[in-house]
């Protein structure tokens, strides 16, 4: 029987993961087993490129050697429901030998009903695991009359690992269940492995997340809300999870009409926590012997200026050890005017409100907001100087 993940109301699934002790800086090069966090959903079946190919922002892989993807789920309003990775299955000798087990009909014995074929096109989806049973049962919603199986891989059957190494890149092998990761510059790669193996000396994931969260870079229900903002708020379009040219999926009208129109007023971004007797830093740095983040409750905290009541700048969503990441109201948190930097530009300080004390909290905006590429985001200038 398939794992089956208990119901958690929507508290519980922003509550943020925080810890008593800051975890180390990154190393240069790691290993980290995603499996507290993530989970894997495996879709397998003739129909199955094309009905994710309607559900989901990303351009589905429809050649079996194809490598993973970056991508969402979105509701009929455009608002982001899970980001998932979806990763192509059949060249994966190991996925292949798993089938062909489930579909060996021994001689002799009464025929039984066979699952899809082995050459039959499969996928995994990776998302947040405390989502991975409602996103289930979304696709299932929608499948009608589609040939495909779907189920939910219990955690040690397959576990997704991330891997990175800071002076290269990483391929990602035609024979993996995986992908580079793209979602920002050196993010490493990601492989699905089999059968609970360790591959490698691990670094434990929470490493991953301060490495991730200095990227930028936003990742499941406490970080991407649940039918909280659009793709582009959580920076989707900059992160390779939005194909632009693919045609009609559910939540495209909002997010193509978004992109034409080039206003996004607020962007998760990466912001730094400080104490009020501290300067404000001028570069977000990482420091494991400030454990600022823990501090906070679990729900989102809003954002204000320092000397200002009213209108709120931003959202706090989630943080380890004095770094976090916050959906930050760009005209307001940044000096950015319009999606452009502009020089000059003096930006207030900010707060947090925690309890009856108070945090600082300085927004920065990733050097790779600016790149940009022909299928997910028009290219921002770097500087105002550049427009026309």
């Amino acid at each position: 029987m398939p794992l089956r993940i208990p119901y958690t109301c929507t508290p519980c699934l922003r509550r943020g993961y925080s810890s008593s002790t800051a975890p180390p800086h990154p190393p240069p090069t790691g290993i980290s087993n995603l499996s507290r966090y993530r989970q894997l959903i495996e879709i397998h079946g003739r129909d199955a490129p094309k009905y994710l190919q309607g559900l989901t922002t990303g351009d589905i892989p429809m050649q079996s050697d194809s490598l993973g993807t970056y991508s969402a789920f979105l509701n009929a309003q455009g608002k982001v429901l899970y980001d998932i990775f979806i990763y192509p299955t059949n060249r994966n000798h190991r996925w292949r030998a798993q089938i062909e087990q489930k579909n060996f009909q021994p001689p002799g014995c009464p025929p039984t009903k066979k699952g899809p074929e082995v050459d039959e096109p499969g996928f995994f989806i990776e998302c947040d695991i405390r989502s991975a049973d409602a996103l289930l049962n979304h696709i299932r919603r929608y499948k009608l009359s589609s040939k495909f199986h779907s189920r939910l891989i219990p955690k040690g059957e397959w576990d997704m690992w991330a891997i990175w190494d800071d002076h290269r890149l990483l391929p990602t092998s035609l024979g993996e269940i995986g992908c580079t990761d793209t979602r920002a510059p050196n993010l490493g790669k990601r492989v699905a492995v089999f059968g609970g193996k360790n591959i490698g000396v691990e670094v434990d994931v929470e490493v991953y997340n301060v490495r991730r969260m200095l990227h930028g870079v936003p990742e499941g229900q406490n970080e991407i809300l649940n039918g909280g903002n659009i793709a582009q708020e959580s920076n989707m379009d900059y992160m390779g999870g939005v194909d632009f040219r693919k045609g009609c999926y559910v939540g495209q009208e909002l997010t193509i009409r978004t992109h034409h129109t080039g206003v996004v007023r607020k962007r998760v971004l990466p912001v730094q926590l400080f104490r009020p007797e501290d300067p404000v830093p001028e570069k977000l740095t990482y420091d494991p012997n400030l454990d600022l983040a823990p501090l906070l409750p679990g729900e989102t905290l809003n954002i204000s200026k320092l000397e200002e009541s009213g209108r709120s700048a931003g959202k706090f969503l989630r943080g380890v050890g004095n770094i976090g990441l916050a959906l930050c109201r760009l005209e307001i948190m940044t000096d950015l005017e319009n999606g452009r930097k502009r020089e000059g530009k003096t930006v207030p300080e900010f707060k947090l409100d925690v309890e009856g004390s108070e945090l600082r909290v300085k927004a920065f905006v990733p050097e790779w907001h600016f790149m940009g590429n022909a299928t997910t985001s028009r290219r921002v200038p770097d500087t105002a100087s550049e427009i026309d």
